[in-house]
């Protein structure tokens, strides 16, 4: 029974794994050994032929170089891959004289001994050494094994077949000796069919990527004997790969995070270590090597993550990401701080979620009045139902995870005409003076009072309708609406109200005076204008508390 064995620094491998097959992907260099010598000359043709089909049965990457012998080794074609070369070459031989068949071989091993290829030597002969070779054979046999090169002699009429038989087993071939020439051709596929026949033997090193030299050792056990070859190797470290398919450098995450890498190493994986800012957060010791992390437990703002896998030789590396966190829902408002308000505002919300929106309510002073579950998201607010004064606004929005995000700011609601918490007011605050007039009185002198100009817009008046500069050119400018068109663009001397940046037109906007009111149209469909947060499509009636945009220019519009 055969049998392999293999240990590693003397230490047995028990787990190798043994399989056969056949490489056909494997280079060899043939050295095709034809006796010429004078007994041949019945049966060189034959020899002939049958060389001329195992060529033909050769890979393409195969190289061939073709020695013939007589009384001295003759060296008729260099290696070659290129097969009419080498029939031409067959088809010249003759045959005649005496038999230098030790010299012959080693003529062949030198010809083989620069070659990185399968090494073999092929000797196809009807007879035996003359005793002419200044060789013998036991030296043959010592050359061959001292350069690796296997002898597969193929024996037929008088040949000696002690001596070919050793000449094979020795050096690592067979021999096969068959009565006559006519078997030729099924001797060389069967060398060819050995040489292409291999054994793959795996296992699984126990040793550390140390950088050391360590040794390996293969014993054959057969039914005559035992054969053992021992090869030193460097275990050099090898490369560990971590690669993340859902996660990049910089990238933004929020609410529960997994961490799933790809990891490639030579050999199974013994750990992966995480640290969030090089403290450490978990270490997994077994598969699955992922971690769900809950990135609510640091502050937002990017935070440095570092991943060391080492393998169980103990290669190892680390893979560093930067990763933005950020709020699993953030919420935005066209509304400020600050704010005054007044009249029935639609206020539209913006919520960035990545796991999608559950809900979107609004809380005035701590009590919610509406919810919304479908984007666009936006709130109509009557503000004349609300006591004039500073309110509490909020926004709440939830995702599907039942993560929340919130925005909350502080508002002014103006006094109004035609709301009765007017003249409540009016009435509160002349009975706390003690004073009692006549409406008509208040009205004749609300008729005398002399406008007053505002900041330091160019002639504005109190009450008429205008637009506050919030952000552009100007910020804080008041600009008033005192004619019935007004131009808005980014060329100055064409145009009533200068824009600010790129993505303002030359031309972009008019205000008109209308029945209706002011109304506002865009001029170029390309550079859209903006109310409240939304593209107008073409024309819009101003009411107050409208917030314009138009190119990088913000204004608040009272009416």
């Amino acid at each position: 029974m055969n049998v392999f064995s293999l240990s590693e620094d003397n230490k047995p491998i028990p787990d190798a794994t043994l399989t056969q097959i056949k490489n056909t992907e494997m280079a060899l260099a043939v050295v095709l050994v034809l006796d010429t010598s004078g007994s041949m000359a019945s049966t060189l043709s034959t020899s002939i032929a049958a060389a001329k089909d195992f060529i033909g049965t050769l890979g393409p990457n195969d190289q061939v170089s073709l020695i013939t012998f007589t009384g001295k080794p003759t060296i008729v074609q260099d290696f070659t891959t290129d097969r009419l070369v080498l029939t031409q070459a067959l088809d010249g031989l003759k045959a005649g004289g005496d038999s230098a068949l030790f010299d012959t071989i080693v003529e062949a091993i030198d010809l083989l001994k620069p070659r990185a290829e399968r090494k073999v030597i092929l000797l196809i002969t009807d007879g035996y050494e003359s005793g002419i070779s200044s060789y013998s054979l036991g030296q043959v046999i010592d050359e061959a094994a001292r350069w690796s090169t296997p002898i597969y002699p193929i024996g037929f009429g008088g040949v000696h077949r002690d001596k070919v038989e050793k000449l094979a087993k020795l050096t690592g071939g067979f021999a096969q000796i068959n009565p006559d020439a006519t078997a030729l051709s099924d001797s060389l596929s069967n060398v060819l069919n050995n040489l292409r026949d291999q054994y793959v033997l795996e296992y699984t090193s126990t040793l550390v990527a140390d950088g050391k030299e360590h040794e390996v050792n293969i014993v054959y056990d057969y039914q005559s004997g035992s054969v053992s070859d021992s090869q030193r190797f460097i275990a050099k470290p090898g490369e560990v790969l971590v690669v993340f398919n859902d996660l990049g450098e910089g990238q933004e995450i929020s609410g529960q995070v997994r961490f799933s890498p790809n990891i490639l190493a030579p050999a199974s994986i013994r750990s992966l270590e995480i640290r969030v800012d090089q403290k450490e957060l978990t270490s997994i010791l077994a598969e699955p090597f992922e971690y769900v992390w809950d990135s609510s437990s640091v502050t937002p703002g990017v935070h440095r993550f570092d991943f060391i896998v080492t393998d169980s030789i103990g290669n190892f590396t680390t893979q560093t990401l930067n990763l933005n966190v950020v709020p699993p829902v953030r919420v935005t408002t066209s509304l400020v701080s600050e704010q005054n308000v007044t009249g029935k505002l639609t206020v539209p919300v913006g919520v960035e979620a990545s796991r999608g929106v559950a809900k979107v309510e609004f809380f005035i002073d701590g009590k919610k009045t509406a919810e919304d579950i479908e984007a666009p998201f936006e709130f109509v607010w009557d503000t004349t139902a609300s006591r004039p004064g500073y309110h509490d606004i909020r926004f709440l929005a939830t995702d599907l995870e039942q993560n929340t995000g919130e925005q909350q700011l502080k508002v002014n609601v103006e006094i109004q005409k035609n709301n009765n918490l007017l003249w409540i007011a009016l009435v509160t605050l002349l009975v706390a003076f003690g004073v009692i007039l006549p409406i008509s009185m208040r009205k004749n002198k609300n008729a005398r009072k002399s406008p007053g100009q505002i900041g330091n817009s160019p002639g504005g008046y109190v009450g008429s309708a205008k637009l506050i500069e919030k952000a552009g050119l100007t910020p804080d400018y008041i600009w008033p609406l005192r004619s019935s068109e007004t131009r808005l663009g980014r060329k100055r001397d064409e145009n009533d109200i200068p824009l600010k940046g790129l993505s303002a037109s030359r031309y972009h906007a008019v205000i008109l005076l209308s029945p209706e009111g002011y109304e506002l149209r865009n001029l170029n469909p390309e550079n859209p204008t903006f109310v409240n947060g939304i593209p107008i499509p073409d024309r819009i009636i101003l009411k107050h508390g409208d917030i314009i945009r138009a190119g990088e220019s913000e204004f608040w519009y009272e009416g």
